[in-house]
């Protein structure tokens, strides 16, 4: 067992990279032979057979990778395969030399055989990959296999702001993702075209393919006036209210920042707050699909560009009371922060169909997803809704004030940047009649020992702006 054990360790190790000619070698039996290697991404997969209770304890590959190198994997009777990696482009016919390896720590006569491999992530992702225009910069998309390894790298040809000269300047390196991915960049630099340079490395910084795509459009929008280029409407319930300054008129009266809330509050009224509030239940629900759906009809097919949603500047978090407070609101409106109302989990679709309350979401052109982390004391700083009205964000002398806006002066409130998700579309160049969101999960304050605060599934915002692709004149 102590020998046992031994020759383990060793055999980890890779106390067999090397073998001394002078060797004692010995007959591999011919059940042993039976091996098989299956082609995979950046490699094959050898599979053999040792028994337990044998003579032999272990198998040795040895070949030589993309890069030259020479590899050495190991196998014990614990296992029955061995993944042999370190190719890029698909081969036929890579040579492996295999031994076996006894009780007596003696290595089996070689055995001659090949492999072939299939294409590495790292390769396999430039044969269906594009770079395409986007809103004020471009996209990346890419297919990749179920076996994925390396690096993306995603540059784009501009100024070094540091030399002044022409450089590369990097946007990402991210994982290859499994199945695919579309990334979005929008760079700091304004061009009227972009040169685009696409490279992946595998995992060890080594560099294996590199793709070039010169004078890629930036895309410019123009912004729809409602009512007159589009309609909304929501398939489920909305509050209209005129003491608490609910409607959906307040979607559509320019006022992005919350200026009709913070006028209220200025006046006392902290139960009044001049903004849109879907619900109760308006959350969307795979069981009930043709309910609660946001719809933005745009009178004719155009090439979507962006919805954006639009929230309250921060004013100190006041009048929005905790569950079971005393105060005037129908239907436990608030009940908690104002985060609790705005929208975690949403997406948008493109469609052309006939009935688009009817119109199964499947089949519709998926132009944006949000997925952020619900909690908003842990996800909060990532949302983009990080620095919209709440009882404690943290921070909010990063716009250069001491306070809430709510005392702001007019030059510091119309100097604000607003609080806004920017749903930029997935672009194709495809038109579409119809815009649909749905939204399937608010932030959650997770106050008062896990009490979600919104339980009864209101959706909040301030005002909805559409846009899209700006038309030749």
């Amino acid at each position: 067992m102590l020998r046992k054990l031994l020759f383990l360790v060793l055999f980890g190790g890779g106390f067999f990279a090397c073998k001394d000619d002078d060797e004692i070698l010995f007959e591999v039996p011919t059940e042993f032979r039976k091996i098989h290697f299956d082609a995979m991404p950046g490699g094959a997969v050898m599979h053999y057979y040792l028994p337990n209770e044998t003579e032999i304890f272990g198998v040795l590959v040895r070949y030589t990778n993309a890069w030259g190198e020479e590899q050495l994997k190991s196998g014990t009777y614990l296992s029955d395969s061995l993944v042999l990696d370190g190719f890029t482009e698909a081969r036929t016919n890579v040579p492996a030399q295999l031994t076996f390896i006894n009780r007596d720590m003696a290595e089996s006569e070689p055995i001659e055989m090949t492999f072939d491999t299939e294409e590495s992530a790292t390769v396999a992702v430039f044969n269906n990959l594009s770079v395409n225009a986007f809103w004020g910069g471009f996209n990346v998309t890419y297919d990749a296999p179920e076996t994925v390894n390396g690096i993306i790298h995603v540059f784009y040809l501009g100024t070094n702001p540091l030399t002044h000269e022409p450089d590369s300047i990097l946007m990402a390196s991210v994982p290859i993702v499994e199945g695919g991915d579309t990334l979005n960049f929008v760079p700091q630099q304004v061009m009227d075209s972009i040169d685009v340079v696409v490279r992946t490395d595998d995992y060890r910084g080594r560099r294996v393919k590199q793709m070039v795509v010169a004078g890629i459009p930036s895309l410019s929008m123009d912004t729809l006036s409602y009512p007159d280029d589009f309609a909304f409407e929501f398939t489920g319930e909305h509050l209209e209210n005129v003491e608490f300054g609910f409607s959906q008129d307040y979607l559509f009266d320019g006022d992005k920042r919350g200026d009709g809330r913070r006028a209220h509050l200025l006046a006392g009224e902290k139960y009044k707050y001049s903004t849109y509030v879907a619900g109760p239940n308006a959350f969307y629900d795979a069981d009930e699909p043709t309910q609660n759906r946001f719809i933005l009809d745009l009178k004719k097919e155009r090439v979507p560009a962006a919805v954006n949603l639009y929230a309250f500047l921060y004013y100190g978090g006041s009048g929005y009371p905790y569950r079971n407070a005393d105060y005037p609101l129908p239907s436990d409106v608030w009940s908690g922060y104002y985060p609790t109302r705005l929208p975690a989990k949403i997406h948008l679709y493109g469609t052309n169909a006939d009935d688009p309350k009817s119109v199964d979401l499947s089949t519709c052109a998926h132009l944006f997803t949000l997925d952020d982390d619900v909690v908003w004391e842990s996800g909060f700083e990532n949302s983009w809704a990080k620095l919209t009205d709440h009882y404690s964000t943290p921070n909010y002398n990063i716009w250069g004030m001491n306070g809430s806006y709510l005392t702001a002066t007019d030059e510091e409130l119309e100097a604000a940047p607003p609080v806004m998700l920017n749903m930029l579309c997935n672009y194709t160049g495809a038109a579409y009649r119809y815009l649909i969101f749905v939204v399937e999960d608010t932030y959650d304050s997770l106050r008062g020992g896990g009490q979600e605060e919104n339980q009864l599934q209101y959706v909040t915002i301030n005002e909805l702006e559409v846009c899209i692709k700006a038309e030749a004149e």
